[in-house]
């Protein structure tokens, strides 16, 4: 990684832009599930997702995201950068579970711990 940054100003930048990313992934899902109960088709479910708060939250959360995406860009290498973005998979399944009340099955639980182990050894790699 190169010097500009340094782990400790990239991590907890990267760790927060995941946070907002799942975050926005949520919203998104909730209203676009309120957009599909709705009955809308073609054109008009496009209009629909574009007049929802949460459809509109979510959008703006994941363009927050983007932004720091790039800010850490420029401070560290993508190989260190891109791999925490993956812990938006445990976030997500975490909120999915508790806030938007989905199941999530034992496979994917098992599938988001060794996402979050492989940036951990990439993390804590980066140290030495």
């Amino acid at each position: 990684m190169e010097k500009r940054g340094g782990v400790l100003k990239v991590v907890p930048v990267i760790l927060f832009a995941t946070l907002l990313v799942a975050v926005g992934e949520v919203l998104l899902s909730a209203g676009m599930k309120q957009v599909g109960r709705g009955g809308y088709e073609g054109l008009r479910i496009i209009l629909a997702a574009a007049t929802n708060p949460l459809v509109l939250g979510g959008v703006l959360l994941s363009a927050c995201f983007f932004g720091l995406y790039l800010l850490t860009l420029s401070w560290a290498d993508i190989t260190f950068v891109m791999p925490f973005t993956a812990l938006s998979y445990l976030f997500v399944a975490v909120m999915a579970k508790t806030v938007l009340e989905e199941p999530v099955s034992l496979n994917r639980w098992i599938g988001t711990f060794l996402i979050v182990a492989g940036v951990m050894i990439i993390g804590f790699g980066e140290r030495q």
